[in-house]
């Protein structure tokens, strides 16, 4: 049997594993916001139990926004997974000035506070390949103010966050966006020295149809993605592009060795079809995140079945197409983590 770094290598060379490297993630609301141990122990706990081939760490959503001072509610979560925002770095009516603010951030006690949590998995799990999360600067730019514009399925127009700032402040944003990217790309430099085996890089949704056209993508996000992607080699990078119309063709360009998307999302290429233009970069997905957290264990089986057969030999790596919901239940992760032994 491989162990799961030889698992997981013998996927990124193209080759057929024993079984197919399968993990999973979700946030752990009432964890991730009282010191990096306890984040870091829960997160630990999740792995322990489930025996995932690699942990994806899952900070809190509003953690790089935090960054630059934004503050948020812990006490109020409700029902969402991002903290309610009390206080916003950025303004439609004071935007010009507002932009200023977003400058490059040398020392972060948040970002300190962070590694230290990764740190605390990576010595835990020598044997493990440890993956940490990151927002893409496009991404946090856009949660500056104060919420974010899309969801994972509904659809995104021109209206406000980063198409509004590059419409009438396209020089500052520009600034704004490669601050964001140098204070990620030294936080980077931490994670490669604690031995953080690869990054999950989250690019939203802001590859979406109907947001940004591909020119605006091209100049305020894929140029800073590929700055800070460039800096986390040689590290893994698993890239996520997020929802419907989430467009993963355009991300073979970058330098990355697993794409993820959501496969079950309108718009979307299916899984099964992307040996056609995805190249050398292993594919990610496979079962419909909005089945958890509804009692259906069942249908989670039968999905990730349907996904291994389609698959076949074809390297890949079985995951949920998004963050699974707080409401999962252990019946429902059992049955999607017992598929790939089957």
């Amino acid at each position: 049997m491989l162990t799961k770094k030889e698992r997981l290598e013998k996927v990124f060379r193209g080759e057929t594993p024993d079984r197919m490297p399968v993990s999973a993630w979700r946030h752990f609301t009432e964890d991730e916001h009282s010191g990096a141990k306890r984040w870091a122990d829960k997160l630990l706990e999740f792995q322990a139990k489930y025996d995932w081939d690699f942990l994806k760490l899952q900070p809190r959503a509003s953690l790089f926004c935090e960054v630059w001072g934004q503050k948020y509610d812990y006490d109020n979560y409700g029902k969402n997974v991002v903290a309610p925002c009390t206080e916003h770095l950025l303004d439609y009516e004071t935007l010009g000035s507002d932009l200023a603010k977003i400058k490059r951030i040398d020392n972060s006690t948040v970002l300190d506070e962070a590694a230290e949590g990764v740190s605390i998995a990576v010595k835990a799990l020598p044997d493990v390949p440890v993956f940490q999360t990151i927002f893409c600067p496009g991404a946090i730019f856009e949660m500056f103010f104060g919420a974010l514009p899309s969801g994972r399925y509904r659809a995104t127009s021109r209206t406000g966050g980063i198409v509004e700032a590059i419409t009438r402040y396209p020089e500052e944003t520009a600034l704004a966006m490669q601050n964001i990217t140098d204070t990620l790309i030294a936080y980077v430099k931490k994670l490669k020295e604690i031995g953080t085996y690869g990054i999950f890089y989250s690019s939203a949704a802001l590859a979406r149809d109907g947001y940004l056209t591909l020119p605006e993508w091209e100049k305020y996000v894929k140029k800073y993605d590929i700055q800070l992607i460039e800096a986390m080699k040689p590290m893994k990078v698993m890239l996520h592009t997020c929802g419907i119309h989430a467009n993963p063709e355009r991300f073979v360009a970058y330098p990355i060795d697993i794409l993820h998307w959501a496969d079950s999302a309108d718009g979307n290429p299916k899984l099964a079809d992307s040996a056609e233009w995805i190249k050398n970069i292993v594919p990610a997905g496979g079962c419909d995140e909005r089945l958890f957290g509804q009692n259906k264990a069942e249908e989670i089986a039968e999905l990730s079945a349907a996904t291994l057969r389609k698959m076949g030999k074809r390297p890949f790596v079985l995951c949920p197409d998004c963050s699974l919901s707080v409401k999962t239940t252990d019946e429902e992760i059992k049955a999607f983590r017992n598929s790939v032994e089957r």
